[in-house]
């Protein structure tokens, strides 16, 4: 057999082993529901509302990113494998002459995005892929969208990025916040119809609050800088995003906004929507790494580290049967540190016939006026609920999305200066309502004390190394940091045998990073004691605890610390 013949067979057997390949690549497609075949550029041209330019240059091109075709899109696979046997000698006669003397002429490329389909030179693509070639030598022609596409975009997601084209089209986004078409992207039809709802009653909105027709394009911005920044901000930093696989934060965007009003009208208030994320990703700051990170960039007030406070929706406790007069000057004093939102929630912790909130002008409706009146009094956004039945359920079903619960967790009966120590020690310092509260509470509880509102500016934390006391750690170089706070750290010793590690080391190492200023102090003696010993003399207004240091099985039968601190102490106390 001659060189040439030799040349033809080995081009022919290429050609039916690319074909052979081909077929097997449509049935599996077929069979998972897929189309296999290379995308047709005229309708992603049309969809994208894309422009050809004049511009043309030569360029070496990934074979990869070559995706489509100028009217053969049905003659090739995704992968450009021949899906037509008519197209045998053409074919083999390009493999002839790129793998010989004679060479080949580049081919012509428009360019979507990132993605490239043939204008003309949809074999030459073929063989080069079949060969095992990485690039192929092209005249590219940028074609102009304000849709980014990618060579690993599937075709049918073609009908969200025309919606996508639409929606920047029309709001003009993408001119007013270059970057924005980035960010503000769905993956569901529909979603972009949604958004441009949003951002026309925004505009409605604004068109009130300034007296004035308000062009779509300067809406669009004012609605992403002031409605949709700050919910993404929220998302990014919650993390929430992990637990929503191929989902984009503009998805969870729209799906906390559709739940909003469902949940609003089951909990009485109407959440903002970085509440929302924050409350469906779950406990904020939740490992240390996390923790250190916010706290270096609160130490050196880097950019951005003012936009997340420790606090920024506080809820407050108001009991009906009892003065909630305490419960709501604390919770405006931890409100006017952080600039927090404050949200009311009037339950009744005695047992009484009929609903909470069947009466207006009677105690329920004065509380409420007293509350609202003295939070826009101090220039505080508040909302304010009642709830009826288990007082501890209502809470606990509204403590997720909030930062810190302020109440009045004690026994009634009086306060404790009033009561003598064998009355507060027979009765238990924690309200029976209040324990299976502090048990399951999803965040930090603040406890009022027996005197007025503390200023929270001496903080005792009672430190023993264990995870909750790290929390405790925190929320206390947090307040050092932002509210100029002077922390103590206590670590008290049971028994003679010294810790393994040095909790106070800990303590010292972390707030030297910060920059923070505290005294660190270790006594001996039983803890509860100790703690609130230490509290006096230090003129300490806030103690920090953790929840639980043993298992909670444990304290049931052998008795914890907390309940001991929270009966001892006069002040109020942090639980973490």
């Amino acid at each position: 057999m001659s060189d040439l013949s030799s040349d033809a067979a080995a081009a022919a057997e290429d050609f039916y082993r690319a074909r052979r390949r081909a077929a097997l690549r449509r049935f599996l497609a077929q069979m998972g529901g897929h189309d296999d075949r290379a995308v047709p550029y005229d309708e992603v041209r049309r969809r994208l509302r894309a422009v050809e330019s004049a511009e043309r240059t030569l360029e070496d091109v990934a074979l990869d990113a070559i995706v489509g075709s100028v009217g053969r899109a049905a003659d090739f696979t995704r992968g450009f494998l021949p899906l037509r046997d008519e197209d045998q000698e053409r074919w083999t006669r390009v493999r002839r002459a790129m793998t010989g003397l004679e060479g080949v002429p580049p081919v012509e490329l428009y360019r979507i995005g990132d993605a490239y389909f043939v204008k003309d030179g949809n074999h030459r693509v073929s063989v080069a892929r079949q060969l095992g070639m990485r690039t192929v030598q092209a005249y590219v022609t940028p074609v102009r969208t304000r849709v980014p596409y990618a060579p690993g975009d599937d075709p049918s997601d073609l009908i969200v990025r025309s919606e996508q084209a639409a929606f920047l089209e029309r709001t003009g986004l993408d001119r007013e916040r270059p970057g924005a078409e980035r960010t503000v992207r769905v993956t569901e039809p529909g979603g972009y119809a949604t958004l441009l709802e949003h951002i026309g009653v925004h505009r409605w909105y604004m068109g009130i609050d300034e007296d004035r027709p308000v062009p779509m394009p300067e809406a669009a911005g004012h609605w992403f800088d002031d409605v949709y920044a700050p919910v993404v901000r929220a998302i990014v930093e919650s993390g929430v995003l992990r637990g929503f696989p191929g989902r984009t934060e503009a998805d969870l965007y729209l799906w906390l906004a559709e739940h909003r009003a469902e949940l609003a009208e089951r909990i009485g208030w109407d959440l903002p929507s970085e509440t929302l994320a924050m409350g469906v990703a779950g406990e904020p700051f939740a490992d240390r790494e996390r923790r250190d990170a916010w706290l270096e960039r609160v130490a050196h007030d880097e950019r951005g580290a003012h936009d997340r406070r420790l606090a920024d929706d506080v809820l407050a406790v108001l009991d009906l049967d009892g003065d909630e007069r305490p419960v709501t000057a604390q919770a405006l004093r931890l409100a006017a540190h952080e600039g927090a939102r404050l949200y009311g929630l009037a339950v009744r912790t005695a047992p009484v016939a009929g609903p909470v909130h069947d009466a207006e002008g009677d105690a329920q409706g004065a509380q409420r006026d007293r509350f609202l009146e003295a939070c826009a009094a101090a220039g505080l956004s508040a909302q304010w609920a009642a709830a009826d039945g288990d007082p501890a359920q209502a809470v606990l079903e509204r403590a997720r999305w909030v930062d810190v619960v302020v109440a009045d967790l004690r026994t009634k009966g009086g306060t404790g200066a009033e009561r003598s120590e064998e009355q507060r020690t027979e009765e238990g310092p924690v309200a029976p309502w209040a324990r299976s509260l502090v048990r399951r509470a999803p965040r930090p509880l603040l406890t009022v004390g027996d005197g007025p509102a503390s200023e929270l500016a001496r903080p005792l934390l009672a430190f023993d190394g264990s995870e909750r006391s790290e929390t405790g750690l925190f929320a206390v170089a947090y307040a050092a940091l932002r509210w100029g706070a002077r922390p103590t750290v206590l670590h008290v010793v049971e028994g003679s045998r010294p810790p393994v590690r040095d909790p106070l080391e800990r303590a010292r190492a972390a707030f030297a990073r910060f920059g923070v200023e505290a005294d660190l102090i270790r006594r001996h003696g039983p803890v509860a004691e100790t703690i609130a010993a230490v509290a006096e003399r230090s003129g300490a207004d806030l103690v920090v605890i953790g929840s639980h240091k043993r298992a909670r099985w444990f304290e049931e039968v052998f008795g914890g610390t907390l309940e001991p601190v929270l009966l001892r102490s006069r002040g109020p106390v942090l639980i973490v």
